[in-house]
């Protein structure tokens, strides 16, 4: 056994010097990985495609005939990210000019839960169709659950990310879009639109000033029953005043306002100068006529706009004529830059006209005012961080986690009580059995929480690979059920989570009891061959570690060792040879229970090394154990009970087997002997005390106790 643990260090320094050295290697250039198939995926509609080798991001120039239409990338060459295997994988997709994701492909990857795995395949093509059609940026919705691939989630989660952010650097790069850092106007989308769809949208707002309302104004001012100096005709409920205003800077709301010939003069501004517009559509218009007077100074004394504590007032050197959409007089009215005007605030337009006081005085009165704000859709936002992938999967994933926990907290409270629990065989049964079954259906088949010595390996490459915290907690159920048995590994040993967590040890042990009901011939080998066949697992382990540090391929494919993706996490859905393989795993089974996991299993072979950190030993030893008497022995399925009557934590599952025994009064000897003289006594004689070994100081050879 020190042999074998000096030989995994050995192995383990070699493979993580040489882990850094793990790459893809001879790969293509993107342009030649773009078949015409691979193509038709990426960028339906696409005719040819353009190197581009400019020193930026890695791309390729995709055309429709003559136009541009977009990029297509690869993952590997924009960002390297890496899966669950810890190896970069190669996905190329696309992305258009307009920001939108055309569609994807893997070409590469070594995901564990992945590989020879057709169904899944299946679901994580699928899984990224549903990418297409969405933004170039990670967090964008979609029409999927995170957790569409199940078992395969961390793998579908890292290539969704890096198609969406790979895009995002492409798109930015190529079309030199700046990075939005704080709120910002849009000025760059575009699309023909109404006026009256503007004021749906809130983009133009719409003044009604009444005759009526024009009389209230006057009497506010002091004005009442005189003639403003524009009179009103009509009745009362007759328009004195139609007045629209609008933020002219977006293209769409000035250009769809002002005309293509008023928008474009706004080309001439000085940088970091703002316009608004205003139209009037009745007798009444905004501008008047003073402004065209030096002794007024050309000021436009019937408008002005206000925004917080600040009051901004307009000559007409400020005016740009429009086109008439907006109404009879329309016009754009700039502010220059320094003039704190802030478009992303609310503001008003004050509306004034003049009267006549009593003495005959004319004065400026306020006839109206329209509140403004920019309507979310023209602000280009930053872009909101994005919560870490594993943030997801726990946010997701909060009910399983539940039932999960759940679980754990009834294992510990058995484990913690199993000696109420062993002193009554059928208690221990329902609850062993029915434990089991849970951990088989759904830890297993239904969550897909198997813990493989796949995760294994990954916990102990991620240092070596620069992974953070983040990739340990990508897989929520594996994380906690990791912890959980680290602790019992290191309190109760090996067992906890052989004998109690394992779907495919669950399935095996199921399957071993359904075999003794059906009285099928049962083999166990000879304690010497045992001792010989343990060595499998520890060499099983040595080779899958080994590869999957110095040659990952290679790795993956060894990693087949274990049949838990086939049994699983997969059900049975795989390539008929890997079927074959875990059937036969489980026909040998029937005849010797749990063969695999004493004989093979890589991960059990991990944590059997591990079990001599042990610090607890709670299966109690009576000193008749193994000489005179060899019930538990006889009884433990497993055969992990010497002749001497000593356990072998090292290979113990924990299934309480010996416990029962060890209580029962009928079939354990010594208990059977003190039952009898009690009822010969009428019940004077006491019950023998129970003997446990203290767990960190040997006891004498010749009590035969356990370790």
């Amino acid at each position: 056994m020190r042999a074998i643990a000096l030989a995994l260090l050995m192995i383990a320094q070699f493979a993580m010097s040489a882990s850094a050295q793990v790459s893809l290697t001879n790969l293509k250039p993107v342009a030649e990985r773009l078949t015409p198939d691979v193509l038709k995926n990426v960028f339906p509609g696409a005719t040819r495609i353009e190197a581009l080798n400019d020193g930026g991001p890695t791309a390729v120039a995709v055309y429709a005939g003559d136009e541009l239409k977009g990029y297509a990338f690869s993952t590997y060459d924009v960002l390297r990210a890496p899966g669950y295997s810890t190896t970069p994988f190669d996905a190329v997709a696309g992305v258009s000019l307009e920001g939108k994701i055309t569609g994807s492909q893997v070409l590469f990857h070594l995901e564990p839960y992945l590989l020879n795995d057709q169904r899944r395949t299946e679901l994580l093509e699928r899984f990224l169709e549903g990418l297409n059609g969405r933004d170039a940026k990670l967090g964008t919705p979609g029409e999927h659950e995170a957790d569409f691939v199940a078992g395969a989630t961390i793998s579908a989660r890292a290539m969704r990310n890096a198609i969406q952010e790979g895009a995002g650097i492409v798109l930015r790069y190529r079309t030199g879009a700046k990075i939005i850092t704080e709120p910002t106007v849009d000025l760059l989308s575009f699309r023909p639109m109404s006026v009256a769809e503007l004021l749906a949208q809130g983009a133009v707002v719409n003044r009604i000033v009444t005759n009526a309302d024009l009389a209230a104004a006057m009497e506010r001012a002091g004005m009442a029953n005189l003639p403003a100096d524009v009179p009103a005709k009509g009745g009362p409920d007759a328009v004195y005043l139609d007045f629209k205003l609008a933020y002219a800077m977006p293209p769409m709301i000035g250009r769809n306002t002002a005309g293509q010939g008023g928008y474009h003069r706004l080309d001439s501004l000085p940088e970091g100068a703002q316009a608004l517009i205003f139209g009037s559509n009745s007798n009444y218009d905004h501008l008047g006529s003073r402004y065209n007077n030096l002794s007024h100074g050309f000021r436009l004394e019937r408008i002005a706009v206000a925004q917080g504590d600040k009051t901004f007032e307009f000559k007409k050197a400020d005016l740009v004529p429009v086109d008439y959409m907006l109404g009879r007089v329309s016009n754009i009215l700039v502010l220059p830059k320094d003039s704190g005007f802030d478009p992303l605030k609310p503001w008003r337009a004050d509306i004034f006209a003049y009267g006549r006081k009593p003495d005959g005085t004319l004065n400026r009165f306020l006839l109206a005012s329209a509140d403004y704000q920019l309507p979310p859709r023209y602000i280009l936002l930053p872009e909101a961080p994005v919560a870490a992938a594993w943030v997801e999967a726990w946010t997701s994933g909060i009910n399983r986690i539940a039932i999960l926990g759940v679980a754990l907290t009834l294992l510990t409270l058995i484990l913690a009580f199993q000696a109420r629990l062993s002193r009554s065989r059928l208690a221990h049964r329902l609850v062993r059995n029915g434990f089991l079954l849970f951990t088989l259906v759904w830890l297993g088949w239904i969550a897909s929480a198997q813990l493989s010595i796949v995760n294994v390996i990954n916990f102990l490459k991620g240092p070596f690979e620069g992974l953070g915290l983040g990739f340990y907690l990508a897989e929520p159920l594996i994380f906690i059920i990791s912890i959980y048995t680290a602790l019992s590994l290191i309190l109760l040993g090996r067992g906890v989570f052989c004998g109690w967590l394992c779907p495919f040890g669950a399935l095996q042990e199921l399957l071993a009891n359904l075999s003794r009901a059906l009285r099928l011939p049962q083999w166990n080998p000879s304690e010497a061959l045992q001792r010989r066949l343990w060595i499998g697992k520890y060499a099983s382990l040595a080779i899958v570690v080994g590869l999957a540090f110095i040659a990952p391929e290679a790795g993956a494919i060894a990693n087949e060792i274990e049949p838990f993706k086939t049994a699983i996490t997969s059900m049975f859905t795989r390539s008929w040879p890997l079927v074959a393989y875990a059937l036969a795993l489980l026909a040998i089974g029937l005849f010797t229970e749990r063969a695999f996991c004493r004989f093979l299993c890589p991960l059990g072979g991990a944590l059997a090394l591990l079990d001599r950190l042990r610090l607890l030993d709670l299966l109690k030893r009576r000193p008749e154990c193994g000489s005179p008497c060899h019930l538990c022995e006889r009884s433990c399925p497993v055969r992990a009970i010497e002749k001497s009557g000593k356990i072998i934590m090292a290979e113990c599952f924990q299934c309480l087997d010996c416990q029962v025994e060890y209580y029962d009064d009928k079939r354990c000897p010594p208990l059977a002997k003190d039952r009898k003289a009690r009822e010969r006594s009428g019940g004077a004689t006491p019950v023998r005390p129970v003997y446990r070994p203290r767990p960190l100081s040997p006891a004498p050879a010749a009590q035969n106790t356990t370790h």
